[in-house]
């Protein structure tokens, strides 16, 4: 067990580097090759349950970078692949298998080189995730244990870690001493952490306590890291060469402030510090002033920081909550699109009555709640502020802070990094269980970092939730990305749900509106369904019909709607006569398009079908597909229903209740009056729906 503390002067940054890089090297040199059966053993059992081929490739694609002296992912990866399943032992379950894909360094007792080591560390990113650990003191130490063993498997996985634990019960009061109660708190729970942690990962683990610095935001004080708040990482070292050499660092919610004085600051703010420090907004490496010849960049190249591609928050109480699903919990937020809405949905649970029944509901804060200022203005709090919002364990609030934290973060990285809240129990599930006769449960946390998805796809069907959302009872993990912006024209959160063309709303032209960049929506068209639209074609059909569009990002997705009418209505003068109330307009998907760059990552998919089916047409909408199209099982899946018209090259699909019901026929002329269903008029417009390819073959649109 190693337990660093802050260095009086930057020689001891050396020193400790050179004794951490020659104990990693020696301590396992003898159970080098054990360990290599062993995790090829179990990643193979890991890797034949992950969802499936894109996910795979996904993965290897982000983990795809040249290794010390070691072969090519892709090779590796099909060579897992060909291994009998008989090769998996019940009695070696104590990590995750990787193969060959990450073999290890070669162990030797002879002293190696520094300067060796060094230059082969140039061309291999560390890839990081920044957990979170909130009230580790709830839990018992084989909960402890099994996510010490989920960590050390997503290090065998590729994705080192660094563990911040956050001891606050949200008792609505904060203060910067360190008082030695919670002292001795922090610290026994650091130390029973980095002990499991210790059993499973061979690097080890590491108590840091004396990495970070805080001082007032009037302060000069040279930083690596600035934050509001005035929490920075002040000790760069004591993180970053350790994290190199797999060893995970747990972080104490401690710092030291310009007197030198260890005061308390709030985990919150400790992850912000982090986040920016892996972010690379930095000052100078260290902290230090820079020195005579040297410039800052020089000093940064020589500790390489690590990718942070995922922020973490164990939680007890889980993932977001929401109002519109079953489950109670948001599955995927798209925070370019979602935050500020889910932002409002909390601060107006956190403002209901408490809930007498229930001793776990949410206190009321009344309409004067302090934490909707706080989260308006983005301000992380400062030890001993005033304004600290009364939490009184109040669930919501909790939420929205988790909520803010993730918004501000991921602000700060790549698009590709993301976001993942869930129970420490969720995390402690036994992906590869401790003997045979178990069945394995799946872990949401290694199911992301295989997948980077949640658990659950987002646009599949949902009910209301039935429990009050105010509650402490866990919830579902919730993913999160910084995710795209999402445009709908005509807008349906201005003017609800699309309407039937009418005098006062016409249908918009695709090719005119300017709104809409028409060729790039071609271009999109174009990869999606690999082949070439008549632009011109396909105009002229959807003239005077168009329900809407939805664009995700910069043309990364889209959906284009049309209201249609049943084929034994057209050129009837009671065709020209629909009120936009009639039934006989039929909410159709024209097109669905997902570049094939964005298809199987980053929640395209997910994003516009939600919009489509929960906020364009709430009510439903119907759609046709070619019968041998493999994308149909995801259509089935988010459907009401499924129906091969007849010449079965089609596949009808429909979200729409009681497809079966009959319409009323008064508004019918006598000569024409007759029963038509729901059923009968999908039937006739997916039947009769013309093409629009330039090649003018008669596949599916």
């Amino acid at each position: 067990m190693f337990i660093w503390s802050k260095a009086p002067a930057r020689g001891l940054e050396r020193a400790t580097r050179k004794v951490v890089l020659t104990h990693s090297r020696r301590q396992y040199a003898s159970s080098a090759k054990e360990r290599q059966r062993v995790e090829r053993q179990q990643l193979t059992r890991l890797l034949k349950e992950s969802p499936g081929k894109r996910d795979a490739r996904n993965f290897l694609k982000q983990f795809d970078a040249p290794k010390k002296g070691k072969v090519a992912i892709a090779a590796k990866a099909k060579e897992l692949a060909s291994e009998d399943a008989h090769n998996d032992s019940g009695s070696l379950r104590t990590g995750v298998n990787l193969g060959d894909l990450y073999q290890p360094t070669i162990f030797t007792r002879e002293p190696l080189p520094e300067e060796k080591y060094q230059a082969g560390e140039k061309g291999e990113p560390i890839h990081l995730a920044l957990v979170k650990l909130r009230q580790p003191q709830t839990l018992d130490n084989r909960t402890l244990a099994d996510i010490a063993l989920t960590l050390s498997q997503m290090a065998q996985l590729g994705l080192s870690t660094a563990v911040v634990l956050d001891c606050d019960e949200d008792t609505g009061t904060f203060t910067p001493e360190v008082k030695s109660e919670y002292g001795s708190l922090v610290r026994e729970q650091a130390l029973r952490l980095v002990a499991a942690v210790e059993n499973y990962n061979e690097p080890g683990a590491l108590l840091v306590e004396d990495a970070l610095a805080y001082s007032p935001l009037t302060s000069e004080m040279p930083s690596t890291v600035r934050v509001r708040g005035g929490v920075e990482v002040q000790h760069s070292y004591l993180l970053l060469p350790p994290i190199d050499d797999g060893v995970i660092p747990v972080i104490t919610p401690f710092a030291y402030d310009t007197n030198l004085k260890k005061v308390r600051v709030q985990a919150d703010d400790v992850l912000l510090a982090l986040i920016r420090e892996f972010a690379g907004l930095t000052g100078y490496v260290g902290g230090d002033a820079p020195v005579a010849g040297a410039s800052p960049s020089d000093k940064a190249n020589a500790i390489e920081r690590p990718i942070l591609d995922r922020i973490i928050i164990l939680d007890p109480l889980g993932g977001i909550p929401s109002e519109n699903r079953g489950d109670g919990a948001h599955v995927f937020v798209n925070l370019e699109a979602e935050y500020h809405d889910i932002k409002k949905e909390l601060e107006r649970l956190s403002s209901r009555p408490p809930q007498h029944h229930n001793t776990n509901s949410s206190i009321s804060f009344g309409n004067g709640n302090p934490f909707s200022s706080f989260v308006e203005e983005e301000v992380v709090s400062l030890p001993g502020e005033s304004q600290q919002p009364q939490l009184h364990g109040s669930a919501p609030i909790r939420h929205l802070k988790n909520l803010h934290v993730l918004q501000r973060g991921l602000k700060l990285l790549p698009p590709s990094s993301s976001g993942l809240i869930l129970t420490p129990l969720e995390a402690a599930r036994k992906a590869i269980p401790d003997d045979a006769r178990t069945s394995p449960a799946k872990n949401p946390l290694l199911h992301n970092v295989l997948t980077d998805k949640p658990m659950t796809s987002s646009s599949l069907p949902t009910s209301p939730t039935s429990r009050y959302l105010g509650t402490a009872v866990p919830n579902p993990a919730t993913f999160f990305k910084k995710g795209i912006p999402l445009t709908m024209i005509p807008d349906p959160r201005t003017h609800g749900p699309w309407r039937p063309p009418s005098a006062s709303n016409p249908s918009i032209e695709l090719a005119d509106d300017p709104r809409i960049n028409f060729p790039k929506l071609v271009d999109l068209i174009d990869d999606s369904f690999r082949r070439k639209l008549h632009p011109k074609k396909y105009l002229d059909r959807i003239r005077g019909r168009v329900a809407g569009i939805i664009i995700a990002g910069d043309y990364e997705g889209g959906a284009i709607c049309t209201w249609e009418t049943p084929s034994s209505l057209q050129g009837t003068a009671f065709s020209s006569s629909l009120s936009p109330d009639s039934p006989y307009w039929i909410p159709y998907l024209d097109k669905f398009a997902v570049l094939t760059s964005s298809q199987g990552s980053g929640g395209v998919s997910d994003i516009v079908w939600a919009a489509l089916t929960r906020t364009c047409f709430p009510d439903g909408v119907v759609w046709r597909s070619r019968t041998s199209n493999p994308v149909n099982k995801w259509y089935q899946e988010r459907s009401k229903g499924m129906w091969n018209l007849p010449g079965d090259q089609w596949t009808m699909f429909w979200t729409t209740e009681g497809v079966e019901r009959g319409w009323s026929t008064d508004e019918w002329a006598d000569a024409e009056r007759r029963q038509m269903t729901r059923w009968d008029a999908y039937v006739d417009v997916c039947s009769g729906i013309e093409p629009s390819w330039a090649d003018g073959i008669q596949r599916a649109d």
